[in-house]
């Protein structure tokens, strides 16, 4: 069973650290891909060792990245994540990225993986959630290599930061561990303030004082802002994309596309193009099994799912258990998922919703 119901019971004070220590953004989904260098490292490059299969989805994202184009997953590589996600028991994920029931992750998952701004999604969902087949395989990923008890005996009271021996970043709550940043891939050292471990480049520089707009560096490869005396960095690269300057002097990481502006988008056969930092970005909807524009339609991100040819479903209707598996709707459409494929033996509903159970 899942230890959500402990996690809800977070104080007020610590869900506030750990959400600091782990960088979260504004954003449930591209927190770890948007919040700063320690954010980053969370969803940064794959652990040294990993399997080829993760290293090809890698590189095929990086590569559409790079063309300014997304090309989403479809709706059973989401479903099985999601289950993985909402059903593991203590996974080192910051908790603020996962989406408290099997529905909602499936959803919030499809808008963000299909939208102009899937081009910064976080890398940690993109290289683990995507990629593993079960809980055990996850975890490992999200560990980034960090030791499975390095949180034993911390965070008894509240959020604790610590660095371990290669130099990672460990946030500890309740001697469980909820995020690992791995500061030497992005060659940046581990350092403790307060509570909180975060990666960094060492001291602010001169020109880029504290408060000042992110900026991007020389090489426009990496977004930069000072962090309470410390130099903090996302990484554009990692994600196929570069740093770029708006008019207004705004810096983010964006594609080498065509330059836009607002929340412009058009369709261009099945493909949307939206626009995300001032560039460009092309959603190949067909990918995923939606079209650009449909009549009667339900929006997906960028994209429309199309109407079903039979009697369509109530997407507001919540998920519920059917023996072994999850019945739910999607975008009007009847869907099922058998918890047993993962490894699970029901379908368990919670107060936050159904997920799979043990």
């Amino acid at each position: 069973m899942r230890t959500a119901p402990k996690i809800r019971s977070m104080p007020s004070r610590a869900r506030k650290a750990l959400g600091a220590a782990c960088g979260a953004g504004t954003g449930i989904v591209v927190a770890l891909a948007s919040a700063g260098s320690s954010a980053q490292q969370a969803g940064g490059a794959a652990p040294a060792g990993a399997g080829s299969a993760d290293a090809a989805a890698i590189s095929t994202y990086v590569t559409h990245a790079q063309r300014g184009e997304v090309e989403p997953p479809d709706l059973d590589e989401l479903e099985h994540m999601c289950a993985l996600l909402t059903s593991c028991d203590k996974l080192p994920i910051p908790p603020a990225l996962i989406p408290p029931d099997f529905a909602s992750c499936v959803k919030s998952m499809q808008e963000e993986m299909t939208s102009a701004r899937a081009v910064s999604f976080s890398l940690l969902m993109r290289e683990c959630g995507l990629e593993a087949n079960s809980c055990a395989g996850l975890a490992t990923c999200a560990l980034r290599g960090a030791s499975p008890d390095v949180c034993a005996g911390r965070g008894k009271q509240g959020v604790v930061g610590l660095c371990d021996v290669d130099g990672r970043a460990i946030t500890c709550w309740h001697e469980q561990i909820f995020a690992v940043r791995d500061c030497p891939r992005g060659h940046e050292e581990c350092l403790v303030v307060g509570t909180d471990a975060r990666c960094s480049l060492g001291p602010c520089p001169g020109d880029v004082r504290e408060g000042d707009k992110p900026r991007c560096s020389a090489s426009q490869t990496h977004l930069l802002h000072c962090d309470k005396g410390k130099l903090a960095s996302l990484d554009c690269a990692a994600f196929g994309l570069k740093c770029s300057t708006a008019a207004d002097g705004a810096a983010g990481c964006a594609t080498g596309g065509p330059a836009c502006s607002g929340n412009a988008k058009r369709c261009e056969g099945n493909t949307a193009v939206g626009c995300f930092n001032g560039h460009e970005v092309r959603v190949d909807c067909a990918a995923a099994g939606l079209v650009c524009n449909a009549g009667g339609g339900m929006p997906v991100g960028a994209c429309v799912a199309p109407p079903p040819s039979t009697a369509a479903c109530d997407s507001a209707d919540k998920a519920r258990c059917d023996g072994a598996s999850i019945r739910y709707c999607s975008s009007g459409r009847a869907r099922s998922f058998f918890c047993r494929s993962i490894g699970f033996n029901k379908c368990e509903v919670a107060k936050a919703g159904v997920h799979c159970g043990r």
